[in-house]
């Protein structure tokens, strides 16, 4: 889909409707000292330094998930552009909950981030059991409600979002235009 007043105003449409419907949910554990799972690659590297950190996992609830497989029935093109409303619309609203949680906080490492195993979420889902804001977790490690995230964010080590280790990078649209996918 190219650029257009057309997909603009489809993206506007699907933004305002989203926020009329997620349900933002966010809960987390605080640890001064990292879990077992995470003292090895590539989550060692991601704590050097730190001083705790947030075990966390988020939602946007079931809502947002209902209105995606409507859209794939009757919409394709609004289908797409609905579910990545809601994956931007999930890291924007857990950007602006972790800003409440303190100061010095890194970038959020989730689950899957840097090659790490995606099995990883059942020590995650051990520790902050997020059933109680409606996460579960499938027997092939996939979070329901999909648009729900689970990762952590060190505390106190400077660690900051860079392009340097991202598997994209070779071909990135954002770093072709000299720009950057986060703040």
């Amino acid at each position: 889909m190219q650029k257009s007043e057309q997909t603009d105003a489809l993206i506007a449409q699907c933004l305002d409707e989203l926020k009329g419907i997620a349900h933002f949910r966010y809960t987390y554990k605080y640890s001064e000292t990292a879990p077992e799972f995470l003292k090895s690659a590539p989550y060692a590297e991601y704590l050097k330094g730190s001083s705790g950190l947030f075990i966390a996992v988020m939602t946007l609830g079931a809502e947002a998930d209902a209105k995606i497989k409507l859209y794939s029935r009757t919409d394709a093109a609004k289908a797409i552009v609905f579910d990545a409303c809601a994956s931007a619309y999930l890291e924007y609203l857990s950007d602006e909950y972790e800003n409440g949680l303190g100061d010095n906080l890194s970038y959020r490492f989730c689950v899957g981030y840097g090659g790490s195993d995606i099995a990883d979420l059942r020590y995650i889902f051990d520790i902050v059991k997020p059933e109680k804001i409606g996460v579960t977790l499938t027997s092939a490690n996939y979070m329901l409600p999909s648009k729900s995230m689970a990762g952590i964010v060190a505390v106190g080590n400077g660690a900051e979002k860079s392009c340097k280790n991202c598997v994209i990078a070779t071909h990135c649209e954002y770093l072709k235009r000299g720009e950057k996918c986060y703040r």
